[in-house]
């Protein structure tokens, strides 16, 4: 699969002067950038945003390595033998409206003409690739994400662009991105074989409606292997009965037991997460810190919402030691009298950011704590947006739950563009027993 992601000369088979039709987009997507050679081929153009377009693949008096094909899906298979015959290797069918529609044909004859050229094919029914780190989006999404240390591999195309946008949206960076769709050709294992070698990728997330049959054990070992060095977050769809019908319309899957997934992901050392927002917010955090630990402070400006987030922690498995008399002493300097001189630790309503800033600066000095959860809720005097610039110097892992509503607007945005995770409910916070797990 590496060679989707380092191809350097790229035909856009249904290339469109339309920007709002899907050939347009992958087109202009693919032309933006310097380093890649783009063939538009669209048999109604002379010209596709002044490139020289041509009637077919055939036409192309160059090599290709890579056929991104965005036509109707009766019209795949011969563009395929075309490819076939041009001798280009690899192909991407953006199309839809193959087994997923209940044209199980036309998937068949799809895997003729691969077979016959031996092409190697991602798709039917994908929104594309995208690799930052070579300037690369031979996709439909808009938008080139900011380069990271975070893989995606999402069988459905729509749950990729929930999770691109919003990563664009939070300043997480990518590593490299793929749709599988219906996985006529390329699956999971071979996806996984690519992101176990690529060297950006720390953090694996996969959306997952469906392995293909007999492939669950080869799964285990690989997302084994790469579990010892890198992080896999999962979210499983289609584990109801209804969801497993809904699974079967969308990418043709066929979905086994919720219960079997679990285990299997259990046994390869992979999270599962819940939800989509459980699933971004794990993957956040994971491409910033490598590993958390037990030991939590919480520091509070409300002390009802501190022992809600003890409950939490608690429940979550976490510890809630106690801060040693000595470090009380130098606590006692500057907090005003009645904080709470424990673990949550309650700085009061009028805390401003500097007494934020004071207290964790005394309790990251020593190695008293593994991470900090900090807790703010509106009170007249409050100094949201400072409070949040101080969080975001801390070295130590920190976390902002930020409770209220339109006054925390502009701090909710710094901590974003700073990389901070930022939870709007303390109930949230037990995600990260998922993570210290």
């Amino acid at each position: 699969m590496r060679y989707f992601f380092e191809a350097k000369k790229i035909a856009v088979v249904g290339a469109s002067r339309n920007p709002e039709k899907v050939g347009g987009v992958i087109f202009d997507n693919l032309l933006k950038s310097p380093y890649l050679k783009v063939f538009p081929v669209n048999p109604n153009a002379s010209d596709v945003k002044g490139v020289k377009a041509y009637t077919d693949v055939l036409e192309i008096p160059f090599p290709v390595d890579l056929a991104v094909i965005a036509v109707k899906a009766e019209l795949v298979p011969d563009v395929l033998e075309q490819c076939g015959e041009k001798g280009i290797k690899r192909a991407i069918v953006v199309s839809a409206g193959f087994s997923e529609a209940g044209n199980v044909d036309l998937s068949e004859k799809v895997k003729e003409i691969m077979e016959k050229y031996d092409i190697k094919l991602i798709g039917p029914n994908v929104l594309g690739i995208i690799n930052p780190y070579k300037n690369l989006n031979a996709s439909f999404f808009k938008e080139m994400p900011e380069k990271g240390n975070v893989g995606f591999i999402s069988q459905s195309g729509a749950v990729g662009t929930s999770l691109l946008d919003k990563a664009l949206e939070n300043h997480l960076g990518i590593s490299s991105f793929v749709s599988l769709g219906n996985m006529v050709g390329e699956d999971f294992l071979s996806a996984l074989r690519y992101f176990e070698q690529e060297r950006y990728t720390e953090v694996l997330v996969l959306y997952v409606e469906s392995l293909k049959p007999d492939n669950g054990r080869r799964f285990v070992e690989i997302c084994k292997r790469i579990s010892r060095k890198k992080k896999i977050i999962v979210i499983k769809a289609g584990k109801t009965e209804e969801g497993k019908k809904a699974a079967e319309t969308h990418t043709a899957s066929l979905s086994s037991s919720a219960k079997i997934y679990s285990g299997a992901f259990k046994q390869a050392g992979i999270i599962e997460v819940e939800s989509l927002n459980e699933l971004f917010k794990l993957a956040q955090i994971s491409s910033k810190y490598r590993r958390l630990g037990k030991r939590a402070c919480v520091i509070t400006n409300a002390g009802g919402l501190g022992v809600l987030t003890v409950d939490t922690l608690v429940k979550a498995g976490f510890e809630l030691p106690e801060i040693p008399e000595k470090i009380l002493e130098e606590l006692d300097e500057f907090l005003p009298k009645g904080y709470s001189r424990a673990n949550p630790l309650d700085v009061l309503g009028d805390a401003l950011a500097e007494r934020y800033e004071k207290t964790l600066r005394v309790l990251s000095r020593r190695d008293l704590f593994d991470f900090f959860v900090a807790i703010l809720s509106p009170q007249e005097m409050t100094q949201p947006l400072e409070t949040a610039r101080v969080l975001s110097q801390m070295r130590k892992p920190v976390f902002a739950c930020f409770i209220g509503g339109k006054n925390f607007i502009s701090a909710r945005r710094f901590l974003k563009d700073e990389g901070v995770a930022s939870f709007d409910d303390v109930s949230e916070l037990e995600i990260l027993g998922k993570f210290a797990n």
